[in-house]
């Protein structure tokens, strides 16, 4: 066989060989790969469900703790008032989508709806308990709170909301699969075909919560993957992939590979029988030389040829290894460069955690700035007044409050650096008429030059539980937001009153309002809509979390005509301290858990 053939039939068959294993190589690669996704995907399933569930078995507590207090709920529920203690309810849950829950002091249920007797005793033994359960061929995520009184417990309230096959369509969007929800002896919710449902419904409930990926195959020989977590105590999700779907594109792919595999191969072999004509006769010698070359040897003699394109290729193979040997040396330097670079950029990723914690430290600071600057201007204003009229009582009222503000702002810092620990328990009332009023002065102080129109609105004595200090802080933050909205031109109403046994302070201004969009995170941390130059986002969420830990609440609202509303709902001092003295008397175990 001439030397042209057999290196026309070795270049086919060196193609041949290699591209056919690597086609198959990448075939099961591809295979492997799409299979190995799918196995991942499935893997997050079980702790995406997981804290899927804790979220919202933390919102349903906090709507069932919402429900109970509901206002008048405790009176009725303490009169044996059913019908009413059950509309009450019911219009409370309706907000959240669910059926209304009632239990009475003695156990029993008032509502329609029978909550599970489990939850009951938890409940009345203060806890606030949220479950999935089954009734029949339904699940039901349930959710129920105590309901005390000046006297101890009087009973729970809460609400059920169904867990269908919109829930299943949910969860089936964490991962991108089909969602099974097995529960009862034969029941099922489920986003798969019946064949699904029976390959998986015995393995599902056997391998729930092992947190591995099954491969099931069913009847017809389909091959599914499933994953399987539980649901509470009352059921199982299983999260199912069709592995023959997903493996679907390699038919396509495999044609498509063969047909441009045949193309190439023909192709190279053309080329090859050109080359091999071509490089036949002299390629003995380049042959030789480049076998030295792969040795290491760049200085092997080459022989010149008399036919000019031999010694064209001749010349051009010894340039070519000089420069090899040039751009050997040029990796070895490039090399050297690069560990040069490592350690530079070492040194910079130290240096940016640094910046990082310094950022995190300047951020702490400015939060800090926004809520002690608003005490800080009050105490310039105040001396200013006292600056101008030291001779008269007036000047000597104003001393006394900037003295107060001085000391606020002191504890202000404190209470930024750790907003969760609880302020002095002994001042835990205060009189919010006369804290609105200090307020009002300090505000128009400030604003004496302003065309800002502010009016207070007292009914009578309103004692409530919360320290002075802390109302203060809230209502000067609040006074604040409007006049910025406000531009410190307009009018600001602030009434103080008692309704239902409740303090109910409230900040209404004439200014351009609150978005629609913003009024779901107003009291978020961080969130603002002054911009950066202006504020954090912080004075509204410290605001917020004062009240919430004084057992309070507050809402924010547009006016019809115009501008925002911010109220606050504050429990009478009287209460507090019964329930202050409940705790400690000689019933620890009606205390309430949260």
């Amino acid at each position: 066989m001439s030397l042209q053939r057999t290196l026309l039939v070795m270049i086919g068959t060196a193609l041949i060989v290699g591209l056919v294993p690597a086609g198959i190589v990448l075939d099961r690669q591809i295979a492997s790969s799409l299979e190995a996704r799918a196995r991942e995907d499935l893997a997050m399933a079980a702790p995406l469900l997981a804290d899927r569930e804790q979220m919202t078995n933390d919102m349903e507590m906090m709507h069932a703790k919402e429900v109970a207090g509901t206002a008048g709920l405790a009176a009725a529920l303490e009169r044996s008032d059913r019908a009413r203690a059950v509309g009450l309810v019911e219009e409370a849950a309706a907000a959240f989508g669910g059926e209304p829950l009632v239990v009475g002091p003695d156990g029993r249920a008032w509502s329609d709806a029978i909550p599970p007797e489990d939850m009951v005793e938890e409940t009345l033994e203060g806890a606030m308990p949220v479950k999935v359960v089954a009734e029949g061929s339904q699940l039901w995520r349930v959710a129920l709170a105590p309901v005390s009184g000046p006297e101890g417990l009087l009973g729970a309230v809460g609400y059920r909301t169904p867990v269908d096959i919109g829930t299943a369509g949910t969860l089936a969007g964490l991962i991108g699969s089909e969602v099974v929800i097995l529960f009862g002896r034969d029941e099922h919710i489920s986003t798969a075909p019946p064949e699904v449902v029976k390959t998986v419904a015995v393995p599902a409930r056997n391998r729930s919560g092992d947190g591995l990926v099954h491969e099931l195959r069913s009847e017809s020989g389909r091959r599914y993957l499933m994953t399987a977590a539980p649901l509470g105590v009352a059921g199982t999700v299983a999260f199912v992939r069709d592995l023959d779907s997903e493996l679907a594109v390699l038919p396509r792919l495999r044609k498509m590979a063969a047909v441009v595999g045949t193309f190439a191969l023909l192709g190279a072999l053309a080329l090859a029988a050109m080359l091999a004509a071509a490089l036949a006769r002299p390629v003995r010698n380049l042959a030789r030389a480049a076998s030295r070359l792969a040795d290491g040897d760049f200085e092997a003699p080459l022989k010149r040829s008399a036919i000019r394109e031999i010694d064209q290729v001749t010349a051009a193979f010894d340039e070519m290894r000089r420069a090899l040997a040039a751009r050997l040396d040029e990796v070895e330097a490039a090399n050297r460069e690069l560990a040069d670079r490592q350690r530079r950029l070492t040194a910079l990723q130290a240096e940016l955690i640094q910046r990082d914690r310094l950022a995190a430290s300047g951020r702490l600071v400015t939060e800090l700035a926004h809520e002690i600057r608003n005490p800080v201007a009050n105490v310039r204003n105040c001396l200013e007044v006292i600056r101008r009229r030291t001779s008269d009582r007036t000047g000597r009222d104003f001393a006394d409050l900037a003295i107060d503000e001085l000391l606020r702002m002191h504890e202000l810092a404190e209470r930024m650096l750790d907003l969760n620990r609880p302020g002095d328990p002994d001042v835990r009332e205060c009189d919010a008429a006369t804290v609105a009023r200090e307020v009002v002065a300090l505000v128009q102080a400030g604003a004496a030059d302003e065309p800002l129109e502010i009016e207070l609105t007292a009914e009578g004595r309103c004692h409530a539980a919360i320290a002075p200090d802390s109302l203060k802080q809230v209502l000067l933050n609040l006074v604040q937001n409007a006049r910025e909205a406000m531009e410190d031109r307009g009018r600001l109403e602030l009434t103080v009153r008692c309704v239902d046994d409740q303090t109910v302070i409230t900040v209404m201004d004439d200014g351009p309002g609150i978005a629609d969009e913003a009024l779901e995170r107003i009291f978020d941390p961080f969130f603002t809509t002054k911009g950066h130059a202006h504020g954090v986002g912080l004075g509204l969420f410290v605001a917020e979390g004062i009240i919430r830990r004084y057992g309070g609440r507050i809402v924010a609202e547009n006016r019809s005509g115009g501008g925002a509303v911010f109220r606050i709902e504050l429990k009478p001092a009287e209460e507090a301290r019964l329930g202050e003295a409940g705790q400690a008397g000689s019933r620890p175990d009606l205390e309430i858990s949260g």
